[in-house]
């Protein structure tokens, strides 16, 4: 290797380096035996050499430019580099900051993580290769979480039955590293310092191992509650019903779904509590078993999302406050011998109903299937307060115990279905 001697501004200053990789490092980064073959010539003396990878100039006191790497095709001033001074500042104290979702990473910068590309009188800079894909390794590695799947062991697909099931579906993330990346240097190239990354949902699955032909059980629709205000004996109640009598339930096409058939004996030796139902219209008494209507409720309020045909329901007598989010006045009351849920499987092939609890005490019905295009449109709520000349010439004038939604189905072949639902209570309802 041939070692000239040039000194810093001339370097700088007046260099042709058409094609080369310029890398600026600190005397110190040598090593003992490499520091002492240099000749020192003054404060803005360098020497530089051919290699490789371009050029090597090696200052004896560094400007904050120094170990910059510099891939140019014209000439490099100190004017191309001043006005990145204060980006380079932050990036080596603070360092690049990538957002993903709710979190915020910080990645320090040296100086040989940093890139300036000038090309005629336009100078850029960026990061290189090694710290972005450092950066974007890293990012991904804390982000990532895997989706959640369910296996279906075992199922007769002869009737409506319950499927035997193993883990739980939910949903995971990752990192779009090419887009992610492509945010990184454009958020850099734009004088910033930081960036929010893209990511992407993966999708938990249900994955069938019966042996069975149970056709496509991707998610169709999903019915929600909160029993968040519930006392101690209601919300045991509720998640026995949740996850014993209504998670996996399998509905072959054309059969119809009974709540109360699921339901079994509501006695103290099949462990039901005792909490607060309504009973001849307006009367409340402890009963064992009180608050299974949350769930009727949640698959009610699912039933509607999928638009299946609903063959039996009624709204509770008294108005209910635990139903008031994700559907007032949509809700299901269920009595065994009394009342019922029902509804038809109109969809082209199998339903599996999975049915959790999640954060804040909600309960969560999901319908899977064959998605054959019809959508759901629900307009609402309306009340004695809110009601307008559409809903008056619907269903009539809305009381003080009132609540009305529209409910619009559209079909596959772009047949819109429309009707009104409404359910009226003994009791004042809350006013929107």
């Amino acid at each position: 290797m041939k070692i000239r001697k040039k000194t810093l501004q001339n370097a700088l200053m007046g260099a042709k380096l058409t094609g080369l990789l310029l890398l600026i490092v600190p005397l110190l980064g040598l090593g003992t035996d490499a520091a002492s073959s240099w000749s020192k010539t003054g404060p803005t003396s360098a020497y530089f050499t051919t290699s490789e990878t371009g050029l090597t100039l090696v200052p004896e006191n560094l400007p904050w430019y120094a170990s910059l790497w510099m891939a140019t095709e014209g000439l490099v001033t100190e004017e191309d580099l001043r006005p990145f001074q204060a980006q380079v500042d932050i990036l080596l104290s603070t360092g690049f900051t990538l957002k993903i979702g709710e979190q915020a990473y910080s990645f320090p910068a040296q100086m040989k993580d940093l890139l300036l590309t000038k090309v005629n009188t336009s100078s850029t800079l960026s990061l290189t290769e090694e710290f972005l894909n450092y950066i974007l390794e890293t990012a991904a590695a804390k982000t990532k979480v895997p989706a959640g799947n369910i296996r279906i062991l075992e199922a007769d697909d002869s009737q409506t039955s319950k499927a035997t099931l193993e883990g739980d579906i939910s949903n995971g993330i990752e990192v779009v590293n090419d887009l992610t990346e492509e945010l990184i240097l454009s958020a850099i190239q734009n004088g910033l310092t930081e960036a929010t990354g893209a990511t992407r949902i993966l999708e938990g699955q249900i994955i069938n191992e019966s042996g069975k032909d149970l056709g496509p059980l991707k998610f169709l629709a999903e019915g929600r509650s909160s029993f968040q205000k519930s006392i101690d004996q209601r919300a045991f109640n509720v998640r026995k019903a949740l996850n014993e009598r209504y998670d996996g339930i399998l509905i072959p096409p054309g059969a119809e779904f009974s709540y109360v058939s699921f339901l079994g004996p509501i006695t103290k030796e099949e462990g039901w509590k005792f909490s607060l139902a309504i009973f001849k219209g307006t009367e409340t008494e402890w009963v064992r078993g009180g608050g299974i209507c949350q769930i009727s409720t949640t698959v009610y309020r699912a039933m509607l999302n999928a638009a299946l045909q609903v063959t039996e329901q009624r709204n509770h007598s008294l108005y209910v406050d635990y139903y008031e989010m994700y559907g007032v006045g949509l809700d299901a009351t269920v009595f065994p011998g009394e009342q019922d849920l029902k509804f038809i499987n109109d969809t082209p092939n199998y339903l599996l109903m999975i049915a959790e609890e999640e954060a804040n005490m909600e309960a969560v019905i999901r319908f899977y299937g064959e998605d054959d295009g019809r959508s759901v449109e629900l307009f609402g709520p309306y009340t004695h307060s809110n009601q307008t000349d559409e809903v008056v010439a619907a269903v009539g004038s809305l009381g003080s115990g009132m609540i009305a939604w529209k409910y619009r189905i559209t079909r596959p072949d772009g047949t819109v279905e429309e009707k009104w639902l409404k359910s009226t209570y003994f009791s004042p309802v809350r006013q929107q």
